[in-house]
């Protein structure tokens, strides 16, 4: 593994940050082990003392790794991980998802985003139904662009959380992020018109629901939605088969 040549946008601590990080979800510093010592990190990275601690520091708020005096920093099962953490999220899905990880990601989303439907039809303003009415039409006017769809339907969701006004259901603003991108790449809701015209449906229930102060509706909307984004979703690994996303778990709200 050769890390001594960061791009121009990469800081020293992102680039030992995310060697590191990744270098656990590889497993090539495996569950249990014992990292390098402190010389030999600054040698394969190619950067300060300072810049290596700081970035140990991150992995360690991460839940990646554990630092003991005269031990040594010894990483952490992935039971300890932050997995609302951005990074991690993101690592994650540039090394690749299969069903389950895809499935976990679904499940956080059905436990929490009626909830955030449900503060929002409650609590929201009208300046805030007016970011979900101008990310909803903007989906409407994505038919044919699965980037601007994306980038939209994200903003819709955003704007939900916000509207919540709720700080930790703020916060899963990236796992949300990263769930609608992968599925997408998977199965995307523009890729045929009666499935644009489904999806299109669905979120309008939703905002109507938030819109009429109705939260009851607005919770079982958004875990309908969630539902059917679920059962069109399946997800290919390389190596393994495809497996359909199985979500017994979900209870309709």
């Amino acid at each position: 593994m050769d890390f001594k040549t960061p791009s121009k946008a990469r800081s020293a601590h992102d680039l030992v940050t995310q060697g590191i990080g990744r270098g656990i979800m590889e497993g090539h510093y495996a569950v249990g082990s014992t990292l390098p010592g402190d010389a030999d990190l600054m040698e394969l990275f190619g950067v300060s003392r300072t810049a290596l601690r700081e970035a140990m520091k991150t992995l360690a708020a991460k839940g990646l790794i554990e630092s003991k005096t005269k031990v040594g920093t010894r990483v952490l099962s992935r039971d300890s991980w932050n997995m609302f953490d951005a990074d991690i999220i993101s690592w994650h899905l540039q090394l690749g998802v299969d069903a389950q990880f895809l499935g976990w990601l679904f499940e956080i989303r059905q436990a929490l985003e009626p909830l955030a439907c449900v503060t929002a039809a409650l609590r929201r303003t009208d300046n805030q139904l007016a970011k979900m009415k101008h990310a909803l039409m903007a989906m409407y006017q994505c038919e044919k662009n699965r980037q601007g769809f994306t980038k939209a339907d994200l903003a819709f969701h955003q704007a939900i959380l916000e509207a919540s006004c709720n700080p930790f259901l703020q916060s899963i603003g990236s796992l949300i992020a990263a769930a609608l991108a992968t599925a997408f790449n998977i199965s995307s809701p523009v890729s045929s018109n009666e499935r644009f015209q489904r999806v299109m449906k669905q979120h309008q229930a939703v905002f109507d629901a938030i819109e009429q102060r109705d939260p009851s509706a607005a919770s079982a909307a958004m875990s309908e939605l969630i539902l059917q984004a679920a059962e069109r979703v399946k997800v290919k690994k390389s190596g393994n088969p495809v497996s359909t996303i199985q979500l017994q778990a979900f209870t309709k709200v």
